[in-house]
């Protein structure tokens, strides 16, 4: 680019303008007075570099409890030596959206969002407005952010209690069920219930999308919609999304792919501010080997469902775990036994259903070398069992931070908010644990006839 033309950028034509360093010129290149082309004066002008440096930002910067479920994320301040951004960048969102994102938060902060006819999501703000909650005719209440928000109205409403984060590692698919089994009963009294989290944005919202996908039969993308057309601020986090299209087929009742033929819970306390809601939570990596003797797993197949206890488990978890295979039979529409194993009493057909799926040939079941291996090397039922015979290390805080609660000694901490009221604190048997069992209770005595049928049928081949 000739001199002129850099005094005058609009005399360019289409020509677009970049910074000095990085140019191309039309005109003769100009001779270095420098010898070596790494010392020329243009490189000699350029300003010595900086070393690298990792700047982090104080915690003051770092979003509080609940900014997430504003959907804003506080910017930490710029300081020097840390890279500004370009007049132009498009990275930055325009001032105009920011305040309009505003202003639909502020105005959904105070609206009771009715998605059906009993199931109604809000926020803090509507939970704690008795006005509100009194015009809607709520009658029930599904707090999901315990540490954060009491349980205002405790003596006129009835409460269920939830204790999740709005981070994408949140775990929401081992208490979908629980849910469920709280909208339905609802439902059946002809109430209402309110779901609310701090905003009403992400972690509230999920939990009817997910219900949504059950009760009507819709996919993610539909029930997503549908709730979003009554709320308009619903936004899930990506991690609740990722669950919830997780869970698709299983409450579809979709044939398992062939990495999900076996399936392995253990029961388990779902938060820590509350060790006796005992879920089903899932193991990354099913296997014989992720048997503990203290608790109580839940083995899926497609051909049947072995409810194993260990020889120190609590008859609590037990029966959670009774439960938990009732509510998988209802909304995942499992099919098969129901075997109660005891452990100790296991028979061949339980062990081989760890092998589920790894050893398929044109339908069939074929053993392998290593599980010939395995099943020659296992001690016989008849010998004597050793104590604590199984035990895994990664389950011993939640082992005994359920004991611990069911002894009396554990009290949640006292909520996040400027209330400084306690929130829900454990009895001796959780109110979830209860609903879920009162639920189940019908199904459970099928699933008890059934399984003494199978026990004397295996009983009789063996």
């Amino acid at each position: 680019m000739s001199r002129d033309e850099e005094k005058d950028p609009a005399s360019a034509g289409g020509w677009k303008s970049f910074s000095r360093s990085v140019s191309w010129t039309e005109g003769p290149p100009q001779k270095s007075h420098s010898k070596p082309p790494w010392n020329s004066k243009a490189r000699a002008c350029l300003p010595p570099l900086e070393p690298l440096s990792i700047i982090r930002p104080n915690i003051e910067h770092w979003p509080k409890a609940g900014s997430d479920d504003l959907g804003i994320w506080p910017n930490p301040s710029l300081t020097p030596g840390s890279m500004t951004p370009r007049a132009n960048s498009t990275i930055e969102q325009p001032p105009w959206k920011f305040d309009c994102e505003r202003e639909k938060l502020a105005f959904f902060d105070k609206e009771c969002s009715r998605v059906l006819e009993h199931v109604y999501l809000g926020s803090e703000a509507v939970a704690k407005d008795r006005e509100i909650l009194r015009q809607n005719g709520i009658t029930h209440v599904l707090n999901c952010v315990g540490f954060v928000c009491p349980e205002y109205f405790r003596s006129e409403l009835v409460y269920k209690t939830l204790w999740l984060q709005d981070c994408p590692s949140e775990d929401i698919t081992s208490i979908l069920y629980d849910v469920f089994d709280y909208f339905e009963d609802v439902r059946e009294q002809g109430k209402r219930v309110l779901v609310h989290c701090c905003q009403g944005v992400s972690r509230s919202t999920s939990l009817v999308i997910a219900y949504l996908m059950w009760k009507e039969g819709q996919n993610f993308d539909v029930a997503y919609q549908l709730v979003k057309e009554a709320r308009e601020v619903t936004d899930p986090n990506v991690g609740f999304a990722c669950q919830l299209l997780q869970c698709q087929k299983r409450v579809h009742a979709l044939p398992a792919s062939p990495i999900s033929l076996l399936r392995i819970y253990r029961m388990a306390p779902h938060s820590s501010y509350d060790p006796l809601h005992l879920v089903p939570k899932m193991l990354c990596d099913p296997g014989e080997w992720s048997l503990d003797s203290r608790g109580a797993f839940i083995i899926l197949i497609p051909s049947a469902l072995y409810v194993w206890s260990g020889k120190h488990c609590s008859q609590v978890m037990s029966d959670n775990a009774m439960a938990a295979t009732a509510q998988f039979i209802r909304y995942e529409r499992a099919k098969g036994p129901v075997i109660i194993v005891k452990e100790g009493e296991e028979s061949c057909e339980f062990w081989d259903s760890f092998y589920y799926g790894k050893g398929l040939t044109d339908g069939h079941f074929v053993k392998s070398e290593e599980q010939n291996r395995l099943e020659s090397d296992m001690v016989p039922v008849t010998s004597p069992p050793c104590l604590n015979q199984r035990r895994c290390s990664e389950y011993d805080l939640d082992f005994d931070m359920f004991h611990r609660a069911l002894g009396g000694g554990v009290v949640p901490p006292f909520p996040l908010s400027q209330a400084g009221s306690e929130t829900h604190l454990p009895a001796r048997e959780n109110d979830w644990n209860r609903l879920r069992r009162m639920s189940a209770s019908n199904i459970v005595k099928e699933l008890i006839t059934s399984s003494r049928l199978n026990r004397s049928a295996l009983k009789t081949c063996m």
